[in-house]
């Protein structure tokens, strides 16, 4: 008998797991796996092999004594081993509250860092991937196969109009399909802004060319069966007088990042219609291809008219939300503007999906600042799925797993209908053994830092550093070692002292740069220990690089650090109390 690629896995795996021999069964009626024991054989029923896949890492993690909490390794405590496991169903099948769950990438792919990434993925049930199309691009034949094996979708898209339409090919022939300016920014090439090289989306020859490149794209790659089309990252709309004819001017509707374009306005009228004719066009010859597009920043809501149909699906980032309360939270001003948007692109469904991109490994330069939200996180996806939400992705970096791997797994337990008192009770009795009690407590003082704030928090380093005070942080190091020392080998314990030292040391530089006391000396040594930590998962160096180089060229500079917004929560109440109004 033939059996599928992923069938054929999840028995090799259980054989790896448990030296022994199950029943797979294939049951279509079920709306996820279950794991039984009749006569003291284990047994498997799943609608799909995926899903039965998904049962034996289930099993594993439940009765077997593993822990799949960090891409790339197996933790294996024979303490954990569960023995006289009785006969009867032991895990019933779950109905999936979001079917669709996982990832965005947005670095290259490695060919080790990738497996471990997927094999992370499938071991937690997590079965999308959305990727720029430049590293879609590299990705070999065998990693297409390895991820598609484990039920891994890979969406190639992301910020990619100048991937389709690079000023290098089109700007001497067709100065029309690029953005026009209104102001000196225009340089170079007429027509072309020399920052951010938006589109001009009311083109029709645009529009037309651009579906022409995704076909193509779709042949060159048949294997795809979803794909994204989404301006470049930042501002920088087309200012023509089409295009401007559809803006509407910002009306308060949301808090939002500050951009230092006075001219903000919301743009969802010009992209969607430019989304909505594409998706015609690409659907004319491949009506299987699901053209997938963001709501994000100044062009977050429906426009009037716009319907979600079949083949199109969009994907609603909450950037800039509030993390203190929860997204439905009626008395919340700043996630009020997040929640309307949700709601109107529910009401916009008519056949295509609704998605949503969330930071759940923080939103400004990944900084490694507390997140704590696991109960809000169950919350929230309990509401997603109660209002049509097809799926849920969240920004991924390995480099701060000790930081956010907890969000992670948390995502994908709520994803799939998990109760939030076990997932929380198996998270800490499998990471942290017989010190899951001291590891909960060093949770709860960290969580009542963030607690203590009272009124909205986005978690940017300014929001957080100029509401609490050190010794609050200082309070937490004494756990962190602790835990650190008890379990060297087990991330997030083994590196909770270096994240509270980095949290403490930023926190004392942010103080002095408020004050403007602040030396280049000290932020360089600063950077410096940044670096030195390259092999704990607490920092996204990359990231940190950025973001700490930026402030070494104000304090060299004697001008405030750029990136601190530091008038930002006067900032916030105006507009807050704009929105109310």
């Amino acid at each position: 008998m033939n059996i599928s690629p992923t069938l054929q896995l999840a028995q090799q795996e259980w054989q790896r797991f448990s030296g022994g021999k199950a029943v797979f069964n294939i049951v279509p009626e079920l709306p996820s796996f279950e794991i039984l024991r009749q006569n003291g054989e284990w047994i498997f029923n799943a609608p799909t092999d995926v899903e039965l896949l998904y049962a034996v890492y289930d099993c594993a993690e439940r009765f077997l004594g593993y822990d799949f909490f960090e891409p790339g390794t197996e933790d294996f405590d024979p303490d954990a081993v569960c023995k006289n496991v009785p006969d009867g169903v032991l895990v019933p099948a779950k109905k999936v509250r979001i079917r669709r769950c996982g990832f965005i990438q947005e670095f290259p792919f490695e060919t080790q860092k990738t497996i471990d990434i997927f094999d992370f993925m499938v071991k937690n049930k997590l079965n999308y991937l959305l990727v720029w199309m430049k590293y879609y691009d590299e990705l070999s034949d065998e990693l297409k196969q390895f991820a598609a094996v484990r039920g891994i979708i890979i969406e190639s898209g992301h910020h990619n109009f100048e991937y389709l339409i690079p000023q290098e090919k089109y700007g001497a022939s067709h100065p029309e399909y690029f953005a026009v300016r209104g102001d000196a920014d225009v340089k170079g090439i007429p027509g072309i802004s020399s920052a951010i090289r938006q589109l001009c989306t009311s083109e029709p020859g645009l529009r037309q060319e651009i579906a022409r490149q995704l076909l193509a794209y779709k042949r060159k790659n048949p294997e795809i069966t979803r794909i994204g089309l989404n301006p470049n990252d930042g501002y920088g709309w087309c200012e023509c007088p089409r295009c401007s004819s559809y803006y509407q001017e910002d009306d308060h509707r949301k808090f939002h990042i500050f951009s230092s374009d006075k001219r903000y306005f919301y743009a969802e009228k010009a992209y969607d219609g430019f989304i909505a004719e594409v998706a015609g066009h690409v659907h004319r010859e491949a009506p299987e291809l699901t053209v997938n597009f963001f709501a994000y920043v100044n062009y977050s809501s429906p426009a009037p008219g716009f319907r979600l149909t079949s083949g199109i699906s969009v994907q609603l980032a909450n950037y800039w939300r509030c993390v203190n309360h929860d997204l439905f939270d009626p008395a919340c001003p700043t996630n009020r503007g997040f929640l309307n948007d949700l709601l109107a692109w529910e009401r916009a469904k008519a056949g295509g999906e609704l998605m949503l991109y969330e930071y759940f490994a923080g939103i400004n330069f990944n900084m490694s600042l507390p997140l704590f939200f696991w109960k809000r996180l169950f919350d929230e996806f309990v509401y997603y799925h109660e209002h049509q939400v097809d799926g849920v992705l969240t920004q991924m970096r390995p480099g701060h797993w000790s930081v956010y791997g907890s969000n992670y797994r948390m995502m994908a337990a709520a994803a799939r209908g998990e109760d939030f008192e076990s997932t929380m009770n198996r998270f800490y009795e499998r990471r942290f053994g017989k010190y899951a009690d001291e590891a909960r407590q060093f949770y709860k003082q960290a969580g009542k830092i963030v607690d203590s704030l009272n009124d909205c928090h986005i978690p940017t380093p300014a929001s957080l550093f100029c509401r609490i005070k050190t010794g609050q942080l200082e309070k937490l190091l004494p756990s962190a070692r602790r835990l650190a020392r008890k379990l060297p080998d087990i991330r997030p314990a083994a590196d909770l002292e270096i994240w509270v030292k980095y949290l403490i040391r930023f926190k004392k530089l942010y103080d002095r740069e408020m004050a403007r006391t602040i030396t280049a000396a000290e932020l360089k040594q600063f950077i410096t220990w940044c670096r030195r930590q390259k092999k704990r998962l607490v920092l996204e160096l990359p990231h940190i690089n950025r973001y700490m180089g930026i402030w070494l060229e104000d304090v060299k500079a004697n001008r405030p650090y750029r990136l601190f917004d530091i008038d930002w929560r006067a900032e916030f109440a105006r507009r807050r109390n704009a929105a109310v109004r």
